[in-house]
C-alpha cells in the first residue's frame, strides 16, 4: 500500500519483487500524490505494474485524506480477504491503511519503523507513533530506530533490515537516463542542490522567508550555483510572497519546475557540492551517495546521518544556515552510511512470506 512519491521510490523494488513472487499479491495506490511528475514518472523508472486498485483520494486536510483512505480500504480488505497489509513510512496513506487494517484485525507490516524526531508538532511524527504501535511486523532501517521502539515498550516483531532506499539507489546505477550535468549546463561540485517542501517551513512565514533570504544571500556570493527542485507547495507559497519571480530572475539560481524525477534527483545530488533540504528522504539519499547535507530544520528523525558526519542541522535562521554552509563545504565524504546493503526489499518479503 502506497500513496506518495517518496513511498513509491522506497517501495518500488519491493513491489516489483512481490509481484514476481506471486502476481496475486495486490498493489494498492491511494492517489494521495496524483501529479505525473510527482508519481507516474517514478512508476516508469521502476517499470512498476499498474496498481490493482487506485483510490484517487487526491489532496485534502489530514483528516479528510485519512478518512477517505480508511473508507475505501475497508471494503477492499474485506472483499479480497487480505491477510497482511504492508505500509511504508509516515504519510496519511500509511496511517489510513493501518487504521483500516487494525479495525478488521489484519496484521500490518511497517517498513521504515522506529523513526522519531520527538517533535509532535509534525503530523508525520504522530503518524509514525500510531502506526508503530498498531503494527505486527516492524522493519527498521537502523539500530537507532530499533532502540527507539524498545524505549517505547514495543519489543515484539522488530526486524532490523536496513533502509529500502538503498535498493532504489542501487537500481538507479543501472538505469539509463539523461546526462543531468549536460542538460542543466552544470559542472561537478559547482552547485548546491536544494529542496524545501515541509509544511512546518512553507506554512510558517518567519521560517520560510528566513530560508529564502539565506538562499538569496548565497546567490549574491556568486561562489556556487543554487539548483532548486521546486515542489508545488513551495511554488504556491513563493508566489503568494511575490518571491517566485525573484528566484527565476537570479543568474545564480536554477529553478527546476517541475521538479526532477527520482533518477535526476539522485544524479543531481551525486554531483552537487552540497545538499540543502528539509526532506527526510534526501537526508538519507545524500548520506548514502556521499554528498554533505544541511537539514533546514530544528530536528530530524534521521539522527544517524548526523552521527556519521554526513548531515548538519541548521534550523531556519539565516545566519545559522550560512554558517552551516561554510562548515559543510569543507567536509570530506569519508563517512560510512548506516543504512545497510542492497537487498533490503527481498529480506523484508522473506520475513513476511515465510
Amino acid at each position: 500500500m502506497i500513496g506518495t512519491r517518496p513511498e513509491l521510490i522506497k517501495m518500488g523494488v519491493l513491489i516489483t519483487e512481490l509481484k514476481k513472487r506471486n502476481s496475486s499479491h495486490l498493489y494498492i495506490h491511494s492517489g494521495q500524490h496524483y501529479d505525473y511528475h510527482m508519481e507516474a514518472i517514478v512508476s516508469d523508472i521502476f517499470q512498476l505494474p499498474k496498481p490493482d486498485y487506485h483510490l484517487s483520494v487526491g489532496s485534502g486536510s489530514h483528516a479528510t485524506t485519512t478518512a477517505k483512505i480508511m473508507i475505501e480500504l475497508e471494503q477492499i480488505f474485506l472483499k479480497e480477504k487480505i491477510d497482511t497489509v504492508i505500509v511504508h513510512g509516515d504519510t496519511n496513506t500509511t496511517l489510513g491503511a493501518c487504521l483500516a487494517a487494525a479495525k478488521v484485525l489484519i496484521p500490518v507490516a511497517h517498513v521504515e519503523a522506529g523513526l522519531r524526531s520527538y517533535d509532535k508538532s509534525m503530523p508525520e511524527e504522530i503518524n509514525r507513533i500510531l502506526v508503530d504501535n498498531m503494527s505486527t511486523y516492524l522493519f527498521t532501517p537502523t539500530i537507532i530506530a530499533s532502540n527507539n521502539l524498545k524505549k517505547e515498550g514495543i519489543t515484539n516483531g522488530i526486524y532490523y533490515t536496513g533502509q529500502s532506499i538503498v535498493d532504489a539507489i542501487e537500481y538507479i546505477k543501472n538505469y539509463k537516463g539523461l546526462n543531468v550535468l549536460e542538460t542543466y549546463k552544470l559542472a561537478p561540485k559547482s552547485y548546491f542542490f536544494i529542496t524545501i517542501h515541509r509544511q512546518e517551513n512553507t506554512d510558517n512565514h518567519t521560517r520560510f522567508t528566513s530560508i529564502i533570504s539565506a538562499i538569496l544571500e548565497l546567490a549574491e556570493q556568486k561562489t556556487f550555483k543554487l539548483v532548486i527542485s521546486m515542489h508545488p507547495r513551495t511554488k504556491k507559497i513563493l508566489k503568494e510572497h511575490n518571491l517566485y519571480q525573484t528566484l527565476l530572475n537570479n543568474a545564480y539560481i536554477l529553478v527546476l519546475d517541475p521538479p526532477p524525477n527520482f533518477y535526476e534527483s539522485i544524479k543531481l545530488q551525486s554531483f552537487a557540492k552540497l545538499v540543502m533540504t528539509d526532506s527526510g528522504g534526501l537526508q538519507e539519499e545524500s548520506c548514502i551517495i556521499g554528498t554533505p547535507c544541511i537539514t533546514l530544520r530544528e530536528n530530524t528523525e534521521r539522527p544517524e546521518t548526523i552521527q556519521c558526519g554526513a548531515n548538519l542541522l541548521s534550523g531556519y535562521q539565516k545566519d545559522k544556515i550560512l554558517n552551516a554552509v561554510q562548515t559543510s563545504i569543507l567536509k570530506q565524504n569519508n563517512w560510512t552510511h548506516p543504512y545497510g546493503k542492497n537487498g533490503v526489499s527481498g529480506k523484508i518479503l522473506d520475513i513476511i512470506l515465510n
